[in-house]
């Protein structure tokens, strides 16, 4: 945020584990101020709004819309909880942000986002990854006249044990590949899928795609692995070139000629830059959401496009079929 530039007032509709310690502490460094806290139960609002400095806490979104002094609103709520709030707000002339995937399913999420148009009122979609400055940079490179163009790519996210039937799974984390597909390569055209395990044995699920230009895309993807280890790694190809994503933070970059280029935050310096939560994407992706809020810039990760990756989820569950 520039110097001298106010502040977005913002209310924020929930409180739980991952809006505490991943969307929050981001909301200042982006330019969004804390007004007031809603949740479920008036003393979890309460204690959020102490923690973050906020002047109001609710336990009603209408309340808290009725009492003004909003610009906009940030929400992170299950995704069958979304669609309600999201309507609400943007009844209010607010734009609204929500927590990945923003809706139950694609359907929803469409519906929700004619209503946005309807009125006029932004709603973004907070896919954090595509704000990650690696992948940021990858895109840049991967589109890049000496790349040769992409032709092949492949996505690992396996983490530990989330204990979910396949279709949660799918919705809860492995959207997040699915989107940054999208963002990377273009859309998917074609899709088959294979599917291990369960919610307790873990998942195993490998993907094959084409997206609409003719590349060929693999995602190696599962609930098989450790919270604690390595559990996500981008490549992307071209006509000799070929950059990685390495554990989010770690750029690879092999030009087709040259040396290899590898780059990652300084972690040891304390500036922006080098913060996890910038580098996760969740600064960069609050910060833009508040240029959306302003007026006059596009929204790069909106209501629409969330559709389009909760359909793609839906494709994979399908095309999984039952596991063995």
């Amino acid at each position: 945020m520039s110097a001298g530039t106010p502040p977005l007032r913002v209310g924020l509709v929930g409180a739980g584990r991952h809006a505490s310690t991943s969307l929050h502490p981001a909301l200042r460094p982006a330019g969004l101020e804390p007004v007031a806290v809603c949740t479920r139960h008036l003393e979890q609002a309460q204690a959020a709004a102490r923690r973050l400095g906020a002047e109001r806490a609710h336990d009603d979104v209408g309340a808290m819309l009725d009492a003004g002094g909003l610009d906009a609103v940030v929400v992170c709520v299950p995704p069958d909880a979304y669609a309600p709030i999201v309507r609400r707000c943007v009844e209010a002339g607010l734009p609204v942000f929500t927590e990945k995937p923003g809706a139950a399913n694609a359907a929803e999420a469409r519906t929700l986002a004619a209503f946005a148009a309807e009125r006029r009122v932004p709603v973004m979609v907070g896919f954090m990854k595509r704000f990650a400055p690696t992948y940021r940079r990858a895109r840049e490179i991967a589109r890049s006249e000496e790349f040769g163009g992409l032709r092949m790519a492949s996505l690992k996210f396996v983490v530990g044990r989330m204990r979910l039937p396949l279709d949660e799974y799918v919705v809860e984390n492995v959207c997040h590949p699915l989107d940054l597909a999208r963002f990377l390569a273009g859309e998917v055209a074609e899709l088959s899928a294979e599917h291990s395990g369960d919610g307790e044995r873990g998942h195993a699920l490998a993907i094959l795609a084409r997206t609409a230009t003719g590349a060929l895309l693999t995602f190696q993807v599962g609930t098989v692995g450790a919270w604690s280890q390595h559990n996500e790694r981008v490549e992307l190809y071209g006509g000799g070139a070929s950059v990685c994503v390495d554990n989010l933070d770690t750029l690879i970059h092999r030009p087709a000629h040259g040396p290899t280029q590898v780059s990652l935050p300084n972690y040891t310096v304390p500036l922006p830059a080098n913060f996890t939560g910038t580098t996760m994407g969740f600064v960069p992706e609050l910060e833009h959401f508040r240029a959306v809020a302003g007026g006059g810039v596009a929204c790069e990760s909106d209501m629409a496009g969330a559709a389009a990756t909760l359909e793609l989820a839906a494709r994979v569950v399908a095309a999984a079929g039952a596991p063995r």
